[in-house]
């Protein structure tokens, strides 16, 4: 039919989404492989939330039920004597238009948004597709709001010698304590973790709602919706304010992918700065890249995992990109070494672990494959 969009890579890794959408009854519906264990974190097809989610992509075989191509200008009307060579010329002119309005129908990228997901995807029809075919490169679970707005939070007196959280008028964070919470449904929750976690009755608070987990995957790399855009430009902001102070962020959930994408907006050193991580769910070699370029201090033990499933899997799936990144940071003395090797040694441990591995095959392995998408999720999730 025509080429496959300039922005549409590897296509070859698209598969079919479920039984339902083989192209047997509507357009068929296909799906990239490499999201595979981001959906394996939020879909379950045993759960009725599950069930919603895979119905909703299903439904795009309906939604594109009146879509059609765009008909080309036709140009001139042919006058009833018309020579044979001139009546060829109009037909290879009609010929490259409806080429033309082809190719740009097919590149135009579309988005499915429903209550429990937002899908981007495009039409195509390649070699071996019997009819037009809904090509999905990228999906993003939506969660329910939180009522908190995010950012940056501290802690006031509110008398009797009580205190609550408070949205931050005063960004400088000179020789203070701040949590970057993971994706948290309420900012009480969120201010208990923080003094948990940084072991401080009055840290500093950067929240992050729950709806920033709609963007923020341990896998691809999701484009950012403008609430979550906005919360990594305020946190960009703030590194940048406090760059020549002393910092000590503890990093937890989505709030570690917040900050990967917060650093790019740092250009000088950290080295004032010092992180520690809970559970991070991001591309971890990444995000250490970046503190190591920015000459961050990252110490210790400073990368903590506690029975969570996405940052299990955030370590296995990027298993020897991790332990370079640990190898290219700068060599500690006395007790970090002891710490820094002791990491190495649990991570590879972590990555090994045969039930992840499981999950973090199956981008690869169900590359052309004859199973469908929803099949491969409900037997991973059976067998581990």
């Amino acid at each position: 039919m025509a080429i496959a969009p300039r922005h549409i890579q590897d296509i070859g890794g698209y598969i079919y989404f479920s039984n339902n959408t083989k192209g047997h009854s509507g357009k068929p519906v296909k799906i990239h492989t490499k999201l595979f264990v981001d959906l394996f974190c939020a879909i379950d097809p045993s759960t009725h939330e599950g069930q919603m989610i895979i119905r909703d992509i299903e439904s795009l075989r309906a939604k594109l039920a009146t879509d059609s191509l765009p008909s080309p200008a036709m140009g001139p009307i042919d006058p009833p004597r018309m020579s044979t060579g001139h009546k060829q010329r109009l037909e290879k002119i009609r010929r490259v238009q409806r080429g033309m309005a082809e190719q740009h129908h097919m590149q135009r990228e579309r988005t499915l948004e429903t209550n429990n997901v937002r899908a981007y995807y495009h039409i195509n029809q390649n070699p071996g597709d019997a009819a037009p075919t809904v090509y999905i490169s990228e999906v993003q679970i939506q969660h329910d709001k939180s009522k908190h707005a995010g950012g940056l939070y501290d802690y006031v007196s509110s008398g009797r010698g009580s205190k609550k959280l408070q949205s931050a008028k005063n960004t400088v964070l000179s020789n203070r304590d701040v949590f970057i919470s993971g994706a948290t449904d309420t900012l009480a929750d969120a201010g208990k973790a923080a003094m948990q976690v940084t072991n401080s009755p009055s840290p500093a608070l950067f929240f992050c709602p729950s709806q920033t987990a709609n963007d923020l995957h341990i896998g691809k790399q999701s484009r950012l919706g403008s609430g979550t855009q906005k919360l990594v430009n305020d946190l960009g902001k703030i590194i940048n304010d406090n760059q020549g102070n002393k910092v000590s962020w503890f990093v937890q959930g989505e709030g570690a992918g917040l900050l990967s994408h917060a650093l790019d907006k740092v250009a000088g050193a950290l080295d004032g700065h010092s992180f520690k991580f809970d559970n991070a769910r991001t591309q971890l070699p990444k995000l250490f890249e970046k503190l190591n370029q920015r000459k961050a201090q990252i110490s210790g033990e400073f990368l903590h995992y506690f029975q969570d499933k996405q940052a299990l899997l955030a370590i296995a799936s990027q298993k020897q990109q991790l332990l370079e990144q640990l190898g290219a940071l700068p060599a500690g003395s006395g007790y970090d070494k002891i710490t820094r090797r002791y990491l190495s040694e649990r991570i590879s441990a972590l990555a090994d672990n045969s039930a992840a591995n499981q999950v973090t095959r199956q981008p690869q392995s169900l590359r052309g494959s004859a199973v469908t998408f929803v099949d491969a999720l409900r037997a991973t999730h059976k067998a581990v």
